[in-house]
């Protein structure tokens, strides 16, 4: 059951995001940049036009499909499609504050605060309040690892499929929260024992039997599929984006590398300080394996990466 604390820590964020949305609503009455195609897209949905697309558009239809909810209320007007979005950032503080718990097995109400921390950072509070994919694409991710941790593959892996279907790029969240699961299963057989290749030989030697291949694809499978249905996804449509390929090309853009470094630099400067000190006793100390840090890496990585 969640604590007071964490209820009340809660509120704090609820009651300053809708101030937010309410704010954005009165002063940007018109669809914000990007939010035209997104909007437009939208309410086509809303109308039942399903055969309809916004060539503009590159990222697949979830966010609209998640968006028919608002048509129960009335139109799909701006206002409303924005409260949705603002409503999965309810969702993404609540899943962060159980990953938060999940990971570190701290107090609720430091998990809290930590998620409170987290889900208003400018790169997610701000998009938690216009009509852009980012929010249920990172809640759909974060979902997936949390239910992975709590070994419920299955339905981790639709959820990692919906997060495909908010943005192709989450596919490689998928695999890597099917990798991070491949591990801990490997951990609670006893694999991760000693180094690498006796670990690996190990398994091997484990998987001559083909009963209990059954117990490995019940990890394996759903993180796989949703990866191999993309792969089957990327040779018919000749190419990851949607819409207007001609537009949209993958390229390096060298100075993005620096506005990503200088942001995380300041805002995750206490935490990789602290988490810094800590592995690194840990290292000296000879407690910590390979494997360990590959799974604290696995596991913390989708929820600082996404919000960064």
């Amino acid at each position: 059951m969640v604590e007071l604390t964490a209820a009340a820590v809660f509120g704090v964020y609820a009651l300053a995001s809708a101030v937010v949305l309410q704010l954005v609503n009165t002063e940007v009455r018109t669809p914000y940049m990007d939010e035209q195609f997104h909007i437009r897209q939208a309410q086509w949905y809303c109308a039942g036009a399903f055969d309809r697309w916004d060539p503009k558009l590159t990222t697949p239809p979830g966010l609209y499909i998640v968006s028919l909810v608002a048509r129960t209320f009335g139109a799909c007007t701006l206002d409303r499609l924005r409260t949705v979005n603002c409503i999965l950032g309810a969702g993404l503080f609540w899943t962060v504050y159980a990953l938060i718990r999940r990971t570190y097995n701290v107090r609720s109400v430091r998990a809290a605060i930590e998620a409170l921390a987290l889900c208003m950072l400018p790169t997610s509070f701000f998009f938690a309040h216009v009509y852009y994919t980012d929010i249920a694409s990172l809640l759909c991710v974060l979902l997936a690892q949390l239910l992975s941790m709590h070994k419920r593959h299955i339905w981790a892996g639709v959820v990692g499929g919906a997060a495909v279907w908010m943005r192709q790029t989450n596919v490689v969240w998928v695999a890597l929260v099917g990798g991070a699961a491949v591990e801990r299963w490997m951990r609670e057989h006893g694999f991760v024992s000693g180094g690498l290749v006796q670990s690996v030989g190990q398994l091997v030697q484990w998987m001559r039997c083909p009963r209990r291949w059954r117990e490995v694809m019940w990890v394996v499978v759903p993180y796989a599929s949703v990866v191999m249905a993309f792969g089957v996804f990327v040779r018919m449509n000749g190419g990851i984006v949607l819409g207007d390929k001609s537009h949209h090309q993958a390229g390096i853009h060298v100075p993005q590398l620096f506005y990503f470094y200088a942001f995380m630099a300041v805002m995750a400067a206490p935490t990789v300080l602290s988490e810094a000190q800590r592995y690194t006793h840990a290292v000296t100390s000879r407690q910590v394996t390979c494997f360990e840090m590959a799974n604290y890496a696995s596991e913390t990585a989708p929820v600082y990466a996404n919000l960064y």
